[in-house]
């Protein structure tokens, strides 16, 4: 304080000039830093309030295109690539007989057939069956064609060949050796 007291006059008002400047801008960037801030998220607030109004928008336009395919899509009856029934031991008797008419009628033999617990996926219900069967390349080809062909969809989740004949065999000509096949087959229907 005797340092300041020591000052000239000019040199205390300048002095008390420029403590004045220091508080009359400490205070304005006390008030206007709050302002900047909640104006910056207020801006912030708006532009996104601005883009799920134009979202909305744009999914409110496109409703009646929506509901179009929609109607489309329930006069492709859809139902029919499912399984008919919904409860899971039906379903999987249903799976099982399909897939024994296939082998049979493309000339395979069935050694054994073992239902896997269906799993719910939601609105629907995962069947699956194990198949295990003896039949040569082309009848398995036969098979597997008519799996992927058939409606309700069946779906072949693996596939696993071994062939039952000796190294270095060689079948005689027109002949096709048979292999033993195991098929995880599943496929699908409503729940409910």
């Amino acid at each position: 304080m005797r340092a300041i007291l020591g000052w000239t006059p000019e040199k205390r008002r300048k002095a008390a000039l420029a403590f004045l400047a220091g508080a009359v801008a400490l205070l304005a960037l006390v008030v206007a830093l709050p302002i900047w801030f909640a104006h910056r998220h207020y801006d912030a607030a708006l532009d996104d309030l601005d883009r799920r109004l134009s979202r909305y928008e744009r999914l409110a336009a496109a409703r009646p295109a929506l509901e179009r395919k929609l109607v489309a899509v329930r006069a492709m009856d859809s139902r029919r690539y499912f399984l008919k029934t919904s409860a899971a031991s039906l379903s999987s008797a249903e799976m099982q007989e399909r897939v024994r008419q296939f082998v049979e009628a493309a000339g395979g033999r069935i050694v054994s057939v073992q239902v896997g617990q269906p799993r719910d996926e939601g609105r629907f219900r995962q069947v699956s069956v194990t198949l295990q069967l003896n039949a040569s390349t082309p009848v398995l080809r036969k098979i597997l064609l008519a799996l992927e062909s058939s409606e309700p969809y069946v779906f072949v989740d693996s596939l696993m060949v071994r062939a039952q004949v000796p190294p270095g065999y060689k079948p005689p000509p027109g002949m096709e050796p048979e292999m033993f096949i195991q098929l995880d087959i599943s496929a699908y229907a409503i729940a409910g």
